[in-house]
């Protein structure tokens, strides 16, 4: 019986392993869908600056970045990360609302470099 049980643990902790390792984390899918793109194609944060973004684009990115709010960054201050997050989502959202000034909020506030060299994993 001990066996049995044995097996059942091992198989538990397995699933619960591979189900936690299947969890996408919350900054590399906001990366993966804003902030690349195939060779020779435009990222779409470059798309939402020209103003050649689709509105269900632009709005998918918003929620992507507000997952990652509380997401705690590869590397650095959790509260800084914090800080460049909500920024980008008030720049994004004013995209939404077709603000004016909104895509130069949004070009400052999805500044590549300061997230990057404060937070990104090296």
């Amino acid at each position: 019986m001990n066996r049995y049980l044995l097996t059942a643990l091992t198989v538990t902790t397995l699933a619960s392993s591979f189900a936690f390792a299947e969890d996408p984390n919350p900054i590399e899918l906001a990366m993966k869908f804003a902030h690349k793109a195939p060779k020779g194609e435009k990222k779409l944060n470059e798309k939402i600056v020209e103003g050649t973004a689709s509105d269900d684009d632009v709005k998918k990115s918003l929620d992507l970045y507000k997952a990652m709010v509380d997401t705690k960054p590869p590397k650095g201050e959790a509260a800084d990360f914090k800080v460049k997050v909500v920024k980008l989502i008030a720049a994004t959202e004013d995209v939404v609302a077709k603000k004016p000034d909104a895509v130069a909020h949004y070009k400052d506030a999805v500044n590549c470099k300061a997230c990057h060299s404060e937070h990104k994993a090296d």
